[in-house]
């Protein structure tokens, strides 16, 4: 719901000709009427539960409260505007995070006074069936993994891992919700990318523990019989997953073609080191793939 109510107010707030009359910080998902400037226009969703005929569609209906100090006729001229810029304009609202696929009025009522405030008040309902978008992509692949703190290249100092099995990539949005302005209650704001990339079979060198994961490490140490050299890694409550620039490489099993998908940002949350060589031991290990400063959460190359 955050995604499709993002997507209507930023085709409202774009409109010059509607934010000549209505401040585009006076067109919002919440509301609070006892200290609100006016005109203004609050966005709300009743959801209405999936869309049986189409899998993945959710239908929802959208109410639009619009209000005016000046006049009734200030208000119709605001709606007007609005329903020109949302009735059947599926294609202008749909964004990277939301698809739009039908939107239209279905009920206006302006017989509404707000005498308490002394303003004119108008309510619209709109029929809405849409889905949220993302990036989903799965195929059978071999390959290998490098990783660094802070530049990562395809040398064998930083491999990390080798995989093989299927790969699946899916790519969403992640928001926050934050206060705005006093007379607004909370308003959400998408703030950065998120994907999932989830590798059946992952096998990691026990030595990349250290980078992985926020571990001490004494390469220096003994085993406990005092005489045994070997590298200790402390694991305490403070270890953690490590931020990572990593690079997957992989041959696709189907066509042979090459496949990288590259992170500025990723983590693992949960590492398992294998103590043997003769097979892949790992399954659905799962990266987390995060937007970088610039907001980009992953670079996909495949082979022409």
């Amino acid at each position: 719901m955050d995604s499709l109510l993002k997507a209507i107010k930023a085709r409202l707030t774009g409109d010059s000709t509607l934010t000549s009359t209505v401040n585009a910080d006076d067109i919002t998902s919440s509301y609070n009427a006892e200290s609100a400037d006016y005109p203004c226009i609050t966005l709300s969703i009743d959801a209405g539960g999936s869309f049986s005929e189409v899998s993945g569609v959710t239908k929802a209906t959208l109410i639009i409260d619009i209000y005016s100090d000046t006049n009734k006729q200030q208000l119709w001229m605001i709606y007007d505007r609005v329903k020109f810029l949302l009735h059947n304009q599926e294609h202008s609202i749909s964004n990277t995070s939301c698809v739009v696929h039908i939107i239209y009025e279905a009920r206006v009522n302006d017989n509404q006074y707000d005498l308490p405030r002394d303003v004119w008040h108008l309510t619209a309902q709109y029929e809405i069936l849409y889905s949220t978008a993302g990036l989903s992509i799965t195929t059978g692949v071999n390959g290998i993994v490098y990783a660094d703190d802070s530049s990562v290249n395809a040398i064998p100092s930083k491999e990390i891992a080798e995989f093989r099995g299927r790969v699946s990539l899916d790519i969403s949005f992640e928001s926050e919700i934050r206060n705005e302005r006093e007379r607004f209650g909370k308003t959400v704001y998408y703030h950065t990318g998120i994907a999932k990339l989830t590798f059946e079979e992952m096998m990691f060198k026990a030595s990349v523990l250290d980078l992985m994961w926020n571990v001490s490490t004494n390469a220096s140490g003994k085993l406990n019989d005092g005489t045994t050299s070997a590298i200790v890694y402390q694991l305490t409550q403070n270890s953690y997953p490590s931020y990572l620039q990593v690079l997957f490489q992989m041959i696709k099993t189907s066509d042979g073609k090459k496949l990288e998908i590259e992170a500025n940002r990723a983590v693992c949350q949960n590492l398992s080191i294998p103590f043997s060589k003769t097979d892949f031991s790992i399954f659905d290990c799962t990266w987390v793939l995060l937007g970088d400063i610039s907001g980009n959460v992953v670079r996909l190359s495949v082979e022409n």
